[in-house]
C-alpha cells in the first residue's frame, strides 16, 4: 500500500490484506489447499474460490458506476440544464437529503447494530423509510430556505448587471442619428435575428466557456511562439533600430572612463546556526507535504474546459455534497480500517479470550487519521481532479452513489472496497457527463493496479511468511531431553 501510494494508485486496503491472508495459507497448508474456481475437500471458507473472489471484486465498481450514471443522468436533464432549474433544485433537493438519511440509517441499522440488535427485515425497511422521511422533513426546514435565500441573490446580481447594460444600449441608442435608422422591413428582419439569437444564447454560451478555457491552456504557448517569431522580424525590417545601435556604440567609444564608475551597496550576510537552517529545511518540507501545490497538466485541463459547466446552482450542492461526503467516509472507516486491525485484532481474541479492546480501535482510527493527513493528498488529486471533472453535484452524486454500492454489495455478502467504489462512480458521472471527460488511459491503469496488488500481495505474503516457518532452527538434542 505504501508503494501504490507514492505512484499514486488508490488501493484498497480490505483487498491488500484478504490476498496477503490468502498468501499466509498458501505458505501453510500449499497451493492445492485454495481452489481456484470451485470448492474442494480441502476448503474450509463460505466463499468458492480465489479467482471467483477476485471477479467478485468488479462488482461494487460496476454497481457504483451504473447508480452514478443514472442519478447524475436524470439530475443534468431534469434539473441542471431546464429552463426551470432554480425551482426544480428547491425539489431535488430533499429528496437528496432524504436519500444520505436513508443511506446513514441503513449502515446503521444493518452495520452498527447488527449484533446489539435484531430487527425483523420489513421492520428493519421501515425504520431506514423513517429516517429517509425524517431527512426530507429536516431539509424543507433547514436546506431550502437557505436555497432560496441564495437563488434570490444570483437574481438580484443579475438583474443589476442586466440594467447596467440596457442604460449602456440606450445610450448608444440616443447617439445614432435618425438617418441611419431602419426601415420597417430590415425592423422585421432584425427582430427575427434577434430571436435566433435568444434560441442559441445557450449554445453561445457553452461554447464561449469551453474556448475561453482551452485559450488559457495554449496562450503561452502561442505568447512564446509570437515572441520568438517577432523579435527575428524585427531584426531583419527595421534599419532604423540598427543604425541607432550603431551611434550608441559610437558614444559609448567617446565616453571618458570615470563615467563608468558606479557605487555599489553591499548587504551584509549573517551566519546561521546548524540549527536554525536545519529548522528552516523542515518547515519547507512540512510545508509541501502537509499543503503541496495541485499540479493540472494538459490532458487534465482540457477535459476540465470540455466539461458543462453549471456555475449559478453548483454553489447549491455543497452542504449536500459535505454531507453525503461524511457519510461515505464514515462507511469508508467502519469496512478499510477495520480490515486493517482484524489480524491484530483477532490474536488479541485469541490469547486473551475476549472482545476487541478499545484501544486497539484507537490507534487503528489514529494511524489512520495521520496517514491520511500527510500522504492522502496523493490520492486526493488522483480521484478528485484527473479522473474526470469535478464540480459540487458531480462529487454528491459520486459519493451517494458510492455509499449505496458499498451498502447494497455488503448486503449480497460479497466482498465491497470504497475505493473500488468511488472510482466506478467517479467514471459512472464522467460518461453521464460527456465519454471524452473520463481519463481512460488513468482507468486502465488503476484497473491494472488492483490486478497487481493480488498478485503482489499474496506472493509476499507467502514468501515472509514461509521463509519464517521453514527457516533453519536450532533443535534439541535428544539426549538433554532424555536426561
Amino acid at each position: 500500500m505504501a508503494m501504490a501510494t507514492y505512484f499514486e494508485l488508490p488501493v484498497s486496503s480490505q483487498q491488500s490484506m484478504q490476498d496477503a491472508l490468502f498468501g499466509t495459507i498458501i505458505g501453510v497448508q500449499g497451493f492445492r489447499y485454495i481452489p481456484i474456481w470451485h470448492k474442494n475437500e480441502y476448503h474450509r471458507f463460505n466463499v468458492v474460490g480465489m479467482a471467483w473472489m477476485v471477479v467478485q471484486w468488479t462488482v461494487a465498481p460496476v454497481v457504483a458506476c451504473v447508480c452514478a450514471f443514472c442519478l447524475f443522468t436524470l439530475l443534468k436533464k431534469l434539473v441542471l440544464r431546464h429552463e426551470k432549474g432554480d425551482e426544480r433544485i428547491l425539489v431535488f433537493l430533499p429528496i437528496g437529503y432524504g436519500i444520505a438519511a436513508g443511506l446513514l440509517c441503513q449502515f446503521v441499522v444493518f452495520e452498527v447494530l447488527r449484533d446489539h440488535l435484531l430487527l425483523n427485515k420489513w421492520v428493519a425497511i421501515g425504520v431506514v423509510a423513517l429516517a429517509t422521511l425524517i431527512g426530507v422533513l429536516l431539509s424543507l426546514v433547514l436546506a431550502v430556505p437557505l436555497a432560496r435565500r441564495r437563488l434570490q441573490i444570483i437574481k438580484d446580481t443579475r438583474g443589476e448587471f442586466d440594467v447596467k447594460d440596457k442604460t449602456l444600449n440606450l445610450n448608444e441608442l440616443h447617439k445614432i442619428e435618425i438617418h441611419n435608422l431602419p426601415t420597417s422591413t430590415e425592423a422585421g428582419e432584425a427582430k427575427e435575428d434577434d430571436e435566433k439569437q435568444e434560441v442559441d444564447v445557450e449554445d453561445m454560451l457553452k461554447d464561449f466557456m469551453q474556448m475561453r478555457t482551452l485559450e488559457t491552456v495554449y496562450e503561452e504557448e502561442e505568447r512564446s511562439i509570437a515572441f520568438s517569431v517577432d523579435s527575428t522580424q524585427q531584426d531583419h525590417d527595421n534599419p532604423s533600430q540598427q543604425s541607432a545601435l550603431i551611434t550608441s556604440f559610437k558614444q559609448l567609444l567617446e565616453c571618458k572612463s570615470e563615467q563608468f564608475e558606479r557605487k555599489t551597496s553591499f548587504q551584509i550576510i549573517k551566519e546561521t546556526a546548524l540549527n536554525n537552517s536545519g529548522w528552516r529545511l523542515i518547515k519547507e518540507s512540512a510545508k509541501s507535504v502537509i499543503c503541496p501545490a495541485v499540479e493540472y497538466d494538459r490532458p487534465t485541463l482540457i477535459r476540465h474546459a470540455l466539461a458543462e459547466k453549471y456555475d449559478e446552482l453548483e454553489d447549491l450542492f455543497w452542504l449536500l455534497h459535505l454531507v453525503a461526503s461524511c457519510i461515505f467516509a464514515l462507511i469508508q472507516s467502519s469496512t478499510e480500517i477495520g480490515a486493517l486491525a482484524g489480524p491484530y485484532g483477532a490474536i488479541i481474541d485469541v490469547g486473551m479470550a475476549n472482545n476487541m479492546t478499545w484501544w486497539c480501535r484507537v490507534m487503528g482510527g489514529l494511524v489512520a487519521s495521520m496517514g491520511f493527513f500527510f500522504c492522502g493528498w496523493r490520492l486526493t488529486q488522483v480521484l478528485g481532479l484527473k479522473v474526470t471533472y469535478m464540480s459540487n453535484a458531480r462529487g454528491m452524486t459520486t459519493q451517494l452513489s458510492a455509499a449505496a454500492a458499498v451498502l447494497i454489495v455488503t448486503r449480497l455478502s460479497l466482498p465491497a472496497s470504497c475505493v473500488h467504489a468511488f472510482v466506478g462512480s467517479s467514471v459512472g458521472v464522467g460518461i453521464a457527463d460527456n465519454r471524452r471527460n473520463v481519463n481512460w488511459r488513468l482507468v486502465g491503469k488503476l484497473v491494472g493496479g488492483w490486478a497487481l496488488t493480488t498478485l503482489f500481495c499474496s506472493g509476499l505474503g507467502y514468501v515472509i511468511f514461509s521463509a519464517s516457518i521453514h527457516s533453519p532452527s536450532y533443535v534439541v538434542p535428544e539426549t538433554i531431553i532424555i536426561n
